[in-house]
Parts: C-alpha cells; sequence; structure tokens
C-alpha cells in the first residue's frame, strides 16, 4: 500500500517543479524576446509552429538565422521553421539529444523545457564545457560572496530568501544592512522584498516568482537561472569580482574576466600582490601565454588556491567568464603575503651629511624569512661607490659609511636581489661652511647706488659662493661676483625701495649671517602735498608722503622773506610714511617750505605759498544784494594784490551757477551770472579757488512772473476787458507769491480823481490779498509791484459806473444793428443800454406776420443787456423793448430779415496763414463776393491767450482779418460767415519767437581766411534760440555771386551746413541774414590766397597775427581734416 501512496507523492512533487519551471522558462524566453516585440504564453503551444522558437534564437544569437515561414499554415512549414532553428542552435556549439523538430510541433513540454534549459546554459550561465560544472561554479562564487550562511546549492539554501539578502547587500553595501534579522520563516516576503531590490537596484527580471522561489518544491534549473542573472557577464557578480581585481592591482586597464587574462600577467600580477612568488616578476613574456598561467596557477596553490581551470584553458580567448570569475574570487579570502621588497625597512637621517664625518643608518627586519646572508647595502657617490660596513645584531643591522666628496650621493638596500620599499633613498652631503666668513652687514642705500657684498672663503677648499638678491616684489636674481686672495664680492644695484634680501650660499647651503640686507630709499618718490594758497592767520597744512620713498628720515623748515621761521612750525606723523607740517602766516607774501629727505630736497621743495589778507578784497555792486529772474546781474571785486586769481562761486537752493568774469583793469575784476530761477542765491568769493574768508553774499532773487492771481477775473470783466467794479463797495484781489522768491509786495490804484487808499495784507507766507474801494465812475488802473518791479500782468485797467441813476426808460439807448436787420437762420444780436437810465428790468418782444421769434436777454456790466435771436424765415419783424414796463424811446423798431450769406463760397487767402513770430502783424484775406450778405467773424485761439483779431470791411465785398499772436505756440484761427466754418476753418498755423539775428553763431573754415588749394568751404550756422525766421546766405566772389549749398544737419533743423566752391583766389564777402537782418559778424570778408607765403604775409602784416610755419601747419591743419 506504501508505493502507490510514494508514487504518487512523486507525481505531485515533479508537477510542482515542472509547473515552476514552465513559468520560469516562460518568464526568460519574454525577457529575450522583448527587443523582437514578441512573447509567449505557453511554451507547449506557442513553439509548435517555430516562429518564436526562430525569434528566441536569433535574440540570443544577435543575428538573423535564415527565413522562416511567418505564418505557416501547413505542418511541414512548421517543421521548417523548427529544422531552421535546430540548425542555428547546432552550428553555435550546442548538442541537444532526445529531441527532435517532430518534438517542438507536437507541443512535448517536458523535451521543450529541456531544450530551453540548454539555450539558458549556453547564453547565460556558461559558453563552453570547463572541468567544472556551472552549478558547482555557482555555489563556490556565492561561498566566497556571503561566506557567512554556507550556501551549498541553488534551491533549498535560498528558499527563505536571507541568502538572497546578503548577496544584495554583498554586491552594493548597505542595501539590506539587516539581512541577519531576517527571519527564516517569512520565506515568501523576504523573497518577494529582495526581488524588488534586486529590480530596483541592479535591474535583475524577476523571472520566477517569489512564491515559487521560496517553494519546498523549487528545482535548480529554475534557481540557476534566476540566480545566473548575478553572475552573467555584465552582471553585478561580474562587475563586483572585476572591481576586485582593479583594485587589488590599482589599474583600469583590465575591462573584462576573460580575454584580459590570457597572456597571464595579470593573473600572475593577483598572486605576486598577495605576496606569492612569480619566477621572473614582472619582467614577464606576454607572448608565452600558457607558461605564464601556468606559473600564476603554480603559485596560486601555494598560497592555498586551487585551480578550476587549467593554463590551457586560461590562455584560450574563449574561457569561460564563470570559470575565471570564480577563480578569482577565491583570491578575495587569502591574507596577502609579505613582498621581498617589504620584509626590510631603512631608518636613518642624511640632512646633516657633511664630507669627511661618519654617518649611520639603521636595517630592520620587518618579516622572519630574511636570510641575512642576501642583504645588501649600497652607498652610491659621486663618481664612486662609497664603502658601508654592515654589522647584524640580531634583527637589526648597523650601517656607517664616510663620505669624501659633495654632491648627490644614494642608498640603495637590497633583499635576495630586490630592492626593498623607501629605497634608494637620495640625499646631499655638503661642505664644512662653519669656515666661510661674511664680511658684509645689512645697511640703508639709495636706488641706484651699487652695494658690494664681501664674503671671506680662504680658509675653504673648492667651496662655490653664490650670492641671490630678492626683490622687496620677490623677484630673485643671482649677482655677478669677483674673487680676489679668497674674497668673494658680489655687486647688486636696487632699482626699487623696500628691503632688498642678499643670500649667500656656499655649496648650496647658507652661510651664517645671511641674508644681508639692504633698506633702500628714493628721495624721488617722496611727495609734497597741500594748498598752494592760503589767508593770513589760518593754518596751513601740507603732507609729506614718503610711502613710496621707502624711509621717514625727514626734515623741514619754512623760510619768509628770507628769514626762517623754523619756531612756527610743527611736524607730526600723522600715519605710516605721512608727515604732516603745519603753520600759520601772519603776514600776506610768499612762504617756502623746504623738506629734505636723507638729507637731499625731495621733489617740489621748495614748495611755494602764497599767502592773501583777506581784507584786501572789496565787493562792490548790486549782484551782491538783489536781483531778477532772467536779467542778468553783475558785482565788482578789487584786491588782491599779492598775485593769483580772483573767482566767484554763485549757488542757489545747493546748484552752482554759471558765472562769467571779465577784468577791466588793473586788479578790478567784474563778475555776471544769469538768474534762471527765483530765490535766494549765496555768492562765494573764492582766491585761487580758494574760498575767502567770511560768510558769502546772500542775494534775493525775484521772479515777478511767478506772483499769479488767484482769482479768476474772467466773469468780472466787461466786454472790453477791464475789471468791473461797484462803487462803494471793496474789491479785494488774492496773489499767490510762493515762488516769486524773497520780495515784497506793493500795489496802487489810479482812479479819475487821483491814488485810491489801498490795503495789502499777508494772509499767509504764499498769499497776499489787496484791498481798494472805487467811489467815482470812470477808468482805474491797479497798480501792482513785487520788489519794486511792476509785475508782467500790471496794471489792471478796471472801470466803475459811479453811484446808481433813478430809473428813467428814456435814456435806454440800442446799439449794433440787431435792432434793425438781420439774416434768416443766423443769430442776430444787439445791446440795450442802460447805462444811464438806472438799474431797470428790460423786457423784449420780436413779432412777425407768420411767427413769433424768441429773444435771449443776457446781463453784462453796468445796467446792459445782450439780446440774442435766430429768426428762421426772412421778412419783416417788429421789435419792442421795455424798460421796467415802459417802452423805450423808438419802440417797437421794424427789423428786416433777409437770406443768410453762403459760407462754402468764401475764398481765404494770404501769407498769414503760414504762421509768423509773436507780435507780428499777420494779414489774412476773406473774399465774400460770391457768398451773399452775411458776417464775418474770426477767433484765434493759442495755448493760454488769445491773440487779438481785427476785422476790416473794405466794403466790396472783401474782408481783412488782422491777427495779433501772443504767444509762441501752434494757433488755430476759425473763421465763421453768418456762424458757419468757411472752408478750410479752423486753420493752424505755428507761431515762433521774434526773430533774434544775434544768437545765431556761425562757425567753420568757409569764413577764414586760407588757401586756394585745399581751402574747406564748410561752415555751419547755427539758429538754437534764435527765434522763428528765415536763413538766407549770399557770398560774392571776385567776380561774381556764387551759389550756395545749403543743407540741414540730419536730425537737427536748427543747424545748417553751407558750401561753397571758390575757383580762384581773392576776396569773398559772405553775407548771412535772419529774417532779413545781418547775424553777428557778417559779412564776413574772406580772402583766399594762392601761396602760403601770401597767406602767411596777409595774416602778419594785415591782421597783426605773429605766426611762423610750424604754427601755421598746426593751426590750419585741422581746414584740411574736416
Amino acid at each position: 500500500m506504501s508505493s502507490p501512496i510514494a508514487i504518487n507523492k512523486n507525481t505531485i512533487i515533479e508537477d510542482q517543479w515542472i509547473n515552476i519551471q514552465k513559468k520560469t522558462f516562460t518568464n526568460w524566453i519574454n525577457e529575450q524576446l522583448s527587443v523582437s516585440g514578441r512573447s509567449v504564453d505557453d511554451i507547449g503551444a506557442d513553439f509548435c509552429d517555430g516562429v518564436r522558437l526562430v525569434s528566441l534564437v536569433e535574440s540570443l544569437q544577435f543575428r538573423k538565422i535564415g527565413k522562416v515561414y511567418s505564418k505557416p499554415t501547413r505542418r511541414i512549414q512548421m517543421i521548417a521553421n523548427v529544422s531552421l532553428a535546430f540548425k542555428a542552435i547546432a552550428e553555435d556549439n550546442i548538442k541537444l539529444v532526445n529531441i527532435g523538430n517532430e518534438d517542438v510541433v507536437n507541443g512535448n513540454l517536458k523535451l521543450i523545457l529541456g531544450l530551453v534549459w540548454h539555450l539558458v546554459m549556453r547564453y547565460q550561465i556558461s559558453n563552453r564545457k570547463s572541468k567544472s560544472p556551472p552549478k558547482k561554479l555557482m555555489v563556490m562564487w556565492f561561498q566566497t560572496a556571503i561566506p557567512e550562511l554556507e550556501v551549498g546549492n541553488c534551491t533549498t539554501d535560498w528558499n527563505d530568501g536571507i541568502a538572497l539578502h546578503a548577496l544584495l547587500d554583498y554586491l552594493k553595501p548597505g542595501v539590506c544592512p539587516d539581512w541577519r534579522m531576517l527571519h527564516s520563516k517569512n520565506r515568501v516576503e523576504n523573497c518577494r522584498q529582495a526581488m524588488a531590490l534586486a529590480k530596483e537596484h541592479f535591474n535583475i527580471p524577476r523571472v520566477i516568482s517569489p512564491e515559487d522561489f521560496a517553494s519546498s518544491a523549487l528545482d535548480e534549473l529554475s534557481a540557476m537561472t534566476y540566480l545566473s542573472y548575478f553572475l552573467k557577464v555584465d552582471s553585478p557578480g561580474y562587475y563586483s569580482t572585476l572591481n576586485w581585481v582593479c583594485r587589488q592591482l590599482r589599474t583600469t586597464n583590465i575591462t573584462n574576466l576573460t580575454t584580459d587574462w590570457n597572456d597571464g600577467y595579470y593573473i600572475c600580477a593577483v598572486v605576486s600582490s598577495l605576496g606569492g612568488d612569480i619566477p621572473g616578476w614582472p619582467s614577464l613574456n606576454r607572448n608565452e601565454r600558457i607558461s605564464n598561467c601556468q606559473k600564476g596557477i603554480d603559485a596560486a596553490k601555494l598560497l592555498g588556491v586551487q585551480p578550476l581551470l587549467t593554463a590551457s584553458e586560461m590562455a584560450d580567448p574563449g574561457v569561460d567568464h564563470l570559470s575565471m570569475m570564480t577563480y578569482l574570487t577565491k583570491f578575495q579570502s587569502i591574507t596577502p603575503k609579505m613582498i621581498k621588497a617589504e620584509r626590510l625597512s631603512i631608518d636613518g637621517d642624511f640632512s646633516t651629511a657633511r664630507v669627511g664625518n661618519e654617518i649611520t643608518f639603521t636595517i630592520k627586519m620587518v618579516d622572519a624569512g630574511v636570510m641575512k646572508s642576501n642583504v645588501r647595502a649600497d652607498v652610491i657617490g659621486v663618481d664612486k661607490n662609497v664603502n658601508c660596513d654592515l654589522t647584524w645584531n640580531n634583527t637589526r643591522a648597523e650601517c656607517r659609511f664616510t663620505p669624501h666628496d659633495t654632491g648627490e650621493h644614494k642608498i640603495e638596500v637590497y633583499n635576495d636581489g630586490e630592492l626593498i620599499v623607501g629605497c634608494p633613498i637620495s640625499f646631499l652631503v655638503r661642505m664644512d661652511i662653519s669656515k666661510v666668513k661674511l664680511l658684509s652687514c645689512s645697511t640703508t642705500c639709495a636706488v641706484g647706488t651699487q652695494q658690494d657684498i664681501r664674503v671671506d672663503i680662504s680658509a675653504v677648499e673648492g667651496g662655490e659662493i653664490v650670492m641671490q638678491a630678492m626683490s622687496p616684489s620677490g623677484e630673485r636674481r643671482t649677482l655677478t661676483s669677483d674673487v680676489d686672495n679668497g674674497i668673494v664680492t658680489g655687486m647688486v644695484c636696487p632699482s626699487a625701495i623696500g628691503v632688498w634680501s642678499v643670500s649667500i650660499y656656499a655649496n648650496g647651503e647658507e652661510v651664517d649671517g645671511s641674508p644681508v640686507e639692504l633698506d633702500v630709499y628714493d628721495t624721488e618718490k617722496a611727495e609734497i602735498t597741500g594748498p598752494k594758497q592760503s589767508f593770513t592767520n589760518e593754518l596751513v597744512k601740507l603732507k609729506v608722503n614718503c610711502v613710496m620713498a621707502g624711509s621717514d628720515d625727514v626734515i623741514a623748515d619754512v623760510v619768509f622773506h628770507g628769514r626762517s621761521i623754523l619756531s612756527s612750525l610743527q611736524m607730526n606723523c600723522e600715519e605710516d610714511h605721512v608727515h604732516s607740517l603745519t603753520f600759520i602766516p601772519q603776514s600776506s607774501g610768499v612762504y617756502l617750505v623746504r623738506v629734505k629727505l636723507k638729507g637731499k630736497l625731495i621733489p617740489g621743495s621748495p614748495r611755494e605759498v602764497e599767502v592773501l589778507d583777506p581784507g584786501d578784497i572789496i565787493v562792490t555792486g548790486d549782484g551782491i544784494e538783489k536781483g531778477i529772474r532772467g536779467e542778468e546781474a553783475s558785482f565788482t571785486v578789487s584786491g588782491g594784490h599779492g598775485g593769483g586769481v580772483i573767482g566767484a562761486e554763485i549757488q542757489v537752493n545747493g546748484q552752482p551757477v554759471e558765472v562769467t568774469r571779465s577784468n577791466t583793469g588793473g586788479t578790478l575784476q567784474q563778475f555776471s551770472y544769469l538768474p534762471v530761477r527765483a530765490g535766494l542765491y549765496q555768492i562765494q568769493i573764492t582766491w585761487n579757488n580758494k574760498h575767502i574768508q567770511g560768510p558769502p553774499f546772500s542775494v534775493r532773487i525775484l521772479d515777478r512772473s511767478r506772483v499769479l492771481l488767484v482769482d479768476n477775473l474772467d466773469d468780472a470783466r466787461d466786454e472790453n476787458d477791464r475789471l468791473a467794479l461797484e462803487c462803494d463797495r471793496e474789491t479785494r484781489l488774492r496773489f499767490d507769491v510762493s515762488e516769486a522768491g524773497p520780495g515784497k509786495f506793493t500795489s496802487e490804484v489810479l482812479g479819475p480823481t487821483g491814488k485810491l487808499r489801498v490795503q495789502v495784507t499777508k494772509a499767509s507766507d504764499d498769499e497776499i490779498h489787496v484791498a481798494f474801494t472805487a467811489t467815482n465812475e470812470g477808468d482805474h488802473y491797479i497798480h501792482m509791484f513785487w520788489s519794486e518791479v511792476p509785475l508782467d500782468f500790471s496794471p489792471i485797467p478796471a472801470y466803475c459806473p459811479g453811484p446808481d441813476r433813478p430809473i428813467d426808460h428814456t435814456k435806454v439807448i440800442l446799439e449794433e444793428t440787431g435792432y434793425q436787420k438781420g439774416r434768416a437762420t443766423v443769430p442776430a444780436q444787439f445791446i440795450i443800454n442802460g447805462r444811464e437810465a438806472g438799474p431797470g428790468v428790460p423786457k423784449v418782444q420780436m413779432q412777425g406776420v407768420r411767427s413769433v421769434v424768441d429773444v435771449e436777454v443776457v446781463p453784462l456790466k453796468y445796467n446792459r443787456y445782450r439780446c440774442t435771436y435766430n429768426s428762421l424765415y426772412p421778412g419783416g419783424f417788429l421789435l419792442y423793448v421795455y424798460w421796467s414796463g415802459k417802452q423805450i424811446p423808438g419802440s417797437p423798431f421794424k427789423v428786416t430779415i433777409s437770406l443768410k450769406g453762403f459760407s462754402e463760397k468764401v475764398v481765404v487767402t494770404g501769407p498769414g496763414l503760414k504762421g509768423g513770430y509773436v507780435g507780428q502783424e499777420l494779414r489774412i484775406s476773406v473774399d465774400t463776393k460770391e457768398a451773399g450778405n452775411g458776417e464775418v467773424t474770426a477767433v484765434c485761439r493759442g495755448q493760454l491767450h488769445n491773440g487779438r483779431c481785427d476785422v476790416i470791411d473794405q466794403l466790396d465785398g472783401t474782408y481783412v482779418l488782422k491777427v495779433f499772436p501772443t504767444e509762441a505756440v501752434t494757433h488755430t484761427l476759425s473763421i465763421h460767415y453768418d456762424g458757419n466754418h468757411v472752408p478750410g476753418s479752423p486753420f493752424k498755423f505755428f507761431v515762433g519767437e521774434p526773430p533774434d539775428p544775434k544768437k545765431v553763431r556761425v562757425y567753420g573754415p568757409g569764413i577764414e581766411d586760407g588757401l586756394l588749394s585745399n581751402y574747406e568751404s564748410k561752415f555751419i550756422v547755427e539758429t538754437y534760440g534764435a527765434g522763428s525766421g528765415q536763413l538766407a546766405v549770399k557770398i560774392r566772389g571776385p567776380r561774381e555771386a556764387f551759389r550756395v549749398e545749403m543743407k540741414r544737419e540730419e536730425h537737427n533743423d536748427r543747424t545748417i551746413v553751407c558750401r561753397y566752391d571758390p575757383s580762384e583766389p581773392g576776396q569773398y564777402i559772405v553775407n548771412i541774414r535772419w529774417s532779413g537782418h545781418h547775424v553777428t559778424g557778417s559779412p564776413f570778408n574772406v580772402k583766399i590766397f594762392e601761396t602760403k607765403e601770401e597767406l602767411m604775409e596777409y595774416l602778419m602784416n594785415e591782421k597783426g597775427i605773429n605766426i611762423n610755419k610750424r604754427s601755421y601747419e598746426e593751426q590750419f591743419q585741422w581746414y584740411e581734416d574736416i
């Protein structure tokens, strides 16, 4: 009964491992097929047609193996595909047993699994046979890598996942640091975590599941397939072994575990690095491959490493990487053995070696395997070896030798013919320099002076003296030297200040007393600075800077009128190498300050200090007391008899103001300036750019244009632009003076009977009020002054109508023509003047046959009213006018309304439409002959003010319009005919500043005398600030007028470049006019000569210019350069 149970159990286990193997191999196959885009789900079924089998073989062999039936439908095509794959496998030295084409086509699973295993073995685990099976080699490698776990197979020892964790931590320390803490009963979870880490850190595919890997039914083939990913070529284990070898041999030349080992050199190197003895190492003939491999294998045996492959196999280019990899891993557990060169050490001090003095050193045994008879010590001198006595005492040997020559020596110690570590030792044997005497000592000297450095070498035989000078900047140079009777003299000539160090060497060793220091100074580099002018009783402070001179040995003196005043001079050291000299002059004149460094006058000494008494300077003139913005102010300065330049500095609000100076004779200087803003100006008088003692002058500059009327008087003015005053009632005006500068506001009002009483009050720092009361009828004029200067808009015209009259309708009169005639659809107006009729109330009615016309009544000043109406139809109308309920005389008035004029037929012409300048009368003609009856009106508007427009009827259907612009801006002129714009209206034109020919500048070679051969006729006309105008240039030569080429400079329409072409010598008259007036300097008289001699004679005799040939060429060279 037991037999069937056992059979069933075995059958169950077999089914389990076949299932595991099938899944594992399926995953492995899909990994290989991933590059071709194919995959398998069931090995038995998916390989039947041979298509995927061919793809698998091509992926493994990295080549196309022949023509395949991609979609076979017949069995013979399937067999052909399988045969193609089998043929390629056989060609790659893989022997397949007990499996044929039909087995695959028939889906024989066990045989197909065997086929796949052969492919795994050949292409992933081991590419050729060796005397050690792949499984054994894998286990041996794992045992070396994780010796703690004693791995003995590829199945049960891996089920709990602990070995897999340990392997990962070995390949990359720190990946699984706690693998020793894992519990074996968590086998599936352990495997799952390890496989996840293997994928994450090493990209190892999970061809087997954690459950199958932890299963007791795990078969070797499935386990080896997964574990081979750690050991195949370019695997983590592969590179772990390769990296160990490179670190051990300290090289990066080894790149693989196959062909790089064929010549046996590196296996010998590994054995040698661990203390193995290789015959002939390292001088191996790398062409003797098998011999070298055998030497390495034999030496490795002595270290305890048994071979896994023969010398011939190792020398074969197709050597199995797994065999080589496992063999090399076994060396990692070897404790390195000392090599011959490391078994001895040497100890000694050779730094004080002297000729004739005995030197000792010690050789020690580090390892017991040293034979004393094989130890040799050689002392190599300059020309020959030096005898060395070697005496052993147990494991130490005392060595003694005495050098007889100076120069480089070497000690070489050998152990059995091999130079020990630390040798050779090179050292220098020096002469005995205690007998060399330095005769020179440290001192000071000037730049450029030669200094001799002397050394006595008479007591030394064969000594070589070298002197090196080091400058303060660190530059070194060897001195030239002479020898005379045992005395060596070196010469140095310092070229810069500072400490120069001269080092003296005897046979390369510095002698006693070296270096000699030279403290070098340079008087020419000392510098005296400070004022060259001062005032009496003012401290004069000078500085003597010796930073670049290299010495502080300074003395100073002050001389005045040939007499020393040293007692009044104080000298202090302010900082390193900088001294201050101070004294207070009591009298005006020239003081001489003498400064010496090391007894020699420094540059700039003696220094003259010119002293002035400020009391000699006298300043007069209105320009130091008051002024008006925009108007030139001036003052005069006299004094300064001691010489020097008198100047003036002016500021307002911290900003400098340009000052013009002119000499009016002797010591009298006149200064002028143009204040551009109001405010308190500070004037400081200077002497030689030094401020005169005392406070500056404070000058009040006024700007009456910035006194602004706060009140808007537009509604308070009558139609004549006069301020309408109310009789016996106070009139109050307010003014803003915040930006007018420091001044005083005054005012007076002139009436018909004389001056009125005016009250000026200061409402605040920025506002002034002016109040007065008019009592009499008539014109009044309100005058306003800012610091006694009239304001720009002063006086303000005003009118007082006097006291009110009694109401009397008989004294009402009508003005203008609107109460008599008008034109249909055109507004017409007339004025009711009740100035003499008292404060009555007007009423106006206008009636026609067919309609009633509305009349608009607008009050004006002085009991006057403007009446406006607009009749839609022509015809006759009656106009009724009442004053406080009573008709005025003549009412009702008959009004005739005619047809409206045609504005579109009006023609406007004239030069005035092109513009002009401020103050110019601009004339414009208005022709209404074809437009019918109508009224011409015009308004000219500027930016701030309207220009005056006078319309003059010529009584022939034409009008003359005179326009008077008041500001330099673009103006708009509106011309209406019966209330409608005429064609072209509104017109726009620019009005500029009035032309000022004095502000036109003319310069350039074309208005200067010159030579015909190289004459440059170009000259430039600058019209900045000259206002609006027209430039006219006319040139007349010796025979005729010349055409002038004029061109505006690009991007600058105020600069005109003029040029003419003179063709013969003679006199040329250049006339330049601006708006009809000659500019400054015009006409220009230009003379052009044939030769330089004629030109020079003219300049010297006619113009009185003293000139030579060289200065002529310099003066007139610029003509040719333009």
